[in-house]
C-alpha cells in the first residue's frame, strides 16, 4: 500500500514537473504570442460585429457557418480568444518563477569573506594585472576612485591575512528589469480580460430636449437594449461650420452636444461634449460620435368614396395602423428633392396577404394605391425635422488596469535597456614589494560602455599607486 501511493506521489510530481518546464518555455512565448499576432491580423481583415446578411453577402453561405463556428465575428469576446490570453499570463508567471529565485540571488549575493579568489579570477570576464613597489600608498585614492566611478555604491571591504579588497558595485537594480516588464505585460492581459467580460460598448442617439435611460448594444442581427441606471438627457446641440468666403458648400467643422445627468429625477451633472471630449459618469464613458436628423412626417389618408380625411403622424422608421382598414403603413425614409418634383416621403404600404408595396409621396402631389379593391388617396401635409446626436457609450472597467501595466513596462524596459549591474574588485596586496594589484569586473549588459569605464578606472589606480 505504501509502495502505491510513493508510486503515485512521483508520477504526480512528474507530470506537474513535465508541465511546469512546458509552460517556462520560451519556445512556448514566441508560439503564443505569433498566435495572437495571427489572430489580431484576421481581427481586422474580417469585420467584428457585422450582421448575417452581410457576412453571408460577403463570404457567402458556406464560408459564413465555417467562420461563425469558430466565432470569428466576434472574436475578441470569444472564450477561445480569452483562453489564448490566459495560456501566455500563465506562461510568462512559469517563466518568471523560474526566473526570479536567480535574479533575487544575484541582487543579494556578496562578494565572500576571502575576497578576490584566484579562482573566481578565471570566471570574471574583465581582469587586470598592475605591478606596484609600495601598496600602502594608493589605497585611499582607489577608494575614491571606486566612489566616483560609481555613483557612490554600497561598498565592501575585506580584509585577509596577505590582501585588501574593495569592492563596488552600481545598478544591482536593473536585474528587476526583465521580471517587471513580465509582469507588466501580464497586469496589461488581465486588464483586457477585464475589459472584455466585464465593459460593453454601445451606442444611442438622443434627439434635441429629449431623455433616455437606455443604450443599444450591437449584436449579431439586432440590437439590444441594455439599462443604464440613470438617464442623460441633450439639452442642445450644434453644428459648426467653416467659414470659406465665395463658396456655398457648407462644411462641417465640429459638433457639439450639452448633455445632463440625472438620477432619481434631478440634474446631477452638465457637460458639453466634444469629438475626443467626453463625458464620464460611473465609469461610463459617452463619446460624440455622429450626428442626424430625424423626420416626422404627417400624410393624410383620403378614401375615394368618402370626403373626411384621416390624418397619419409617422416618424421615419415607424408603422402605423391605417384606420378603419386591415392595412399598416410605414415610413422608410425622408427625400428633401424627389425627381425633381420637391420634397417627398418613401412609405411601404403592407396589406394582409400581400407582399409589401413600396412607393413616394411628394408634397402637393397625389399617390393612388389600390388596397383591397378600392382606391386611397395618400397626401403629404407636412415635414417636421428634429435633430439628434450619436453617441457611443463605453464601459471598461480594466482600463486603468491597463495604464498601470503600461507604466511599469516603461519602467521596466528602462531599467533594462538604460542600465545594467556593474561589479568592481580591487585586491591590494599587503606585502612589502614587488606583488601585483588585481582589478576584476563584470558587468550584465552593455559591455562597451563597461570595458570602458573598467579602463579608466584602472589607468587611474595603476597612476595613484605610481605617484
Amino acid at each position: 500500500m505504501k509502495k502505491t501511493e510513493v508510486t503515485n506521489h512521483e508520477k504526480g510530481k512528474g507530470f506537474s514537473t513535465i508541465l511546469f518546464d512546458l509552460f517556462r518555455s520560451l519556445k512556448l512565448t514566441i508560439f503564443f504570442l505569433i498566435l495572437l499576432a495571427i489572430v489580431s491580423i484576421i481581427g481586422t481583415l474580417i469585420t467584428q460585429g457585422a450582421t448575417a446578411e452581410d457576412y453571408i453577402q460577403r463570404y457567402g453561405a458556406s464560408l459564413y457557418e465555417v467562420l461563425d463556428f469558430f466565432n470569428l465575428f466576434d472574436m475578441y469576446h470569444s472564450v477561445w480568444f480569452s483562453a489564448l490570453l490566459l495560456l501566455l499570463v500563465i506562461n510568462l508567471i512559469t517563466c518568471s518563477v523560474h526566473r526570479l529565485p536567480g535574479i533575487l540571488n544575484q541582487l543579494s549575493r556578496k562578494p565572500g569573506s576571502a575576497g578576490l579568489e584566484d579562482s573566481m579570477i578565471k570566471t570574471l570576464p574583465y581582469v587586470e594585472r598592475v605591478n606596484i613597489s609600495r601598496p600602502a600608498k594608493g589605497e585611499e585614492e582607489t577608494r575614491s576612485y571606486l566612489k566616483k566611478r560609481f555613483g557612490d555604491p554600497e561598498r565592501i571591504e575585506i580584509e585577509t591575512s596577505s590582501t585588501v579588497t574593495f569592492y563596488s558595485e552600481k545598478g544591482k537594480f536593473s536585474r528587476l528589469g526583465v521580471p517587471l516588464s513580465h509582469l507588466s505585460i501580464i497586469i496589461i492581459l488581465i486588464g483586457a480580460m477585464v475589459g472584455s467580460s466585464l465593459g460593453f460598448k454601445g451606442f444611442v442617439n438622443i434627439l434635441e430636449g429629449k431623455t433616455v435611460d437606455q443604450i443599444y448594444l450591437r449584436g449579431r442581427d439586432r440590437e439590444i437594449p441594455m439599462p443604464l441606471g440613470f438617464s442623460v438627457r441633450c439639452d442642445d446641440f450644434k453644428l459648426i461650420f467653416y467659414d470659406l468666403p465665395g463658396k456655398s458648400e457648407r462644411h462641417v467643422k465640429e459638433y457639439v452636444s450639452v448633455l445632463t445627468i440625472l438620477e432619481n429625477g434631478k440634474d446631477v451633472l452638465k457637460e458639453t461634449v466634444k469629438v475626443n471630449h467626453p463625458l464620464h459618469y460611473k465609469g461610463i464613458a459617452f463619446y460624440q460620435s455622429s450626428y442626424g436628423a430625424l423626420h416626422d412626417a404627417t400624410i393624410s389618408v383620403q378614401w375615394r368614396e368618402k370626403k373626411e380625411k384621416t390624418l397619419l403622424k409617422l416618424s421615419e422608421g415607424e408603422t402605423v395602423s391605417i384606420p378603419n382598414s386591415n392595412m399598416v403603413i410605414r415610413l422608410v425614409k425622408y427625400a428633401p428633392e424627389v425627381h425633381n418634383l420637391g420634397e417627398g416621403i418613401q412609405v411601404a404600404l403592407i396589406v394582409p396577404n400581400k407582399p409589401p408595396r413600396a412607393f413616394w409621396i411628394v408634397k402637393e402631389a397625389a399617390g393612388f394605391e389600390q388596397p383591397g379593391g378600392g382606391t386611397v388617396v395618400f397626401n403629404l401635409e407636412k415635414v417636421e425635422t428634429r435633430g439628434y446626436t450619436g453617441l457611443q457609450v463605453a464601459k471598461d472597467p480594466g482600463v486603468w488596469i491597463v495604464w498601470a501595466g503600461s507604466g511599469l513596462m516603461i519602467l521596466g524596459l528602462i531599467m533594462s535597456f538604460f542600465f545594467s549591474h556593474q561589479r568592481v574588485w580591487v585586491r591590494i596586496p599587503k606585502g612589502p614589494s614587488g606583488e601585483e594589484i588585481v582589478i576584476a569586473g563584470s558587468t550584465s549588459k552593455n559591455r562597451i560602455g563597461f570595458e570602458r569605464t573598467f579602463s579608466q578606472l584602472v589607468t587611474e589606480v595603476r597612476s595613484a599607486f605610481r605617484k
